[in-house]
């Protein structure tokens, strides 16, 4: 890695970060608010264009407590309100698929970029009438890219504390 100084990942049992009851946050936001502002410079810390990119377990885990009651129609409008404004740590929250689980990357989108490499794109169109169909292939080396490593910051290794049964 070459930003590393840009990765939390825990620093307790075996570096996890853990969340919840008596983990080392009480919830996402405040994981994520923290690491904002530990990891990065000030003059990022106010930027409206910065967002938490995750994957669908954590807002899952983060929202579903709120989901699943019962409620009166007052507060199903708060909640519809709520759910609306998916937020973590102040921050838009981006449910993005193939985001490793329990990972959080939090950076601006113009931050990152898709490079293509010149001369490594190729395409066959082959007509297959065995099958009586037109099959088309098609290839590109590709690299995805953070540009700034100082307005970005991988939060990894993020785990909510399992109560224990019977309270």
């Amino acid at each position: 890695v070459v930003a590393a100084e840009q990765v939390f990942d825990g620093a307790g049992d075996p570096d996890k970060i853990m969340i919840g009851a008596g983990g080392d946050y009480g919830n996402l936001d405040a994981l994520v608010y923290d690491a904002a502002h530990r990891f990065l410079p000030t003059w990022v810390h106010g930027d409206p264009g910065l967002v938490a990119i995750v994957g669908g377990g954590l807002l899952h885990d983060k929202y579903f407590p709120f989901v699943d009651r019962e409620e009166k129609p007052t507060e199903k409008l708060a909640l519809d309100v709520i759910l609306s404004k998916t937020e973590l740590g102040g921050f838009g929250a981006v449910k993005a698929p193939y985001v490793p689980e329990g990972t959080i990357l939090l950076t601006r989108f113009d931050n990152l970029s898709i490079y293509e490499q010149d001369g490594t794109r190729r395409r066959a169109v082959v007509d297959n009438a065995k099958r009586d169909r037109i099959e088309t292939y098609e290839s590109v080396n590709e690299a995805y890219v953070v540009e700034d490593y100082e307005k970005a910051v991988l939060i990894e290794n993020v785990e909510f504390v399992v109560p224990a049964e019977g309270g």
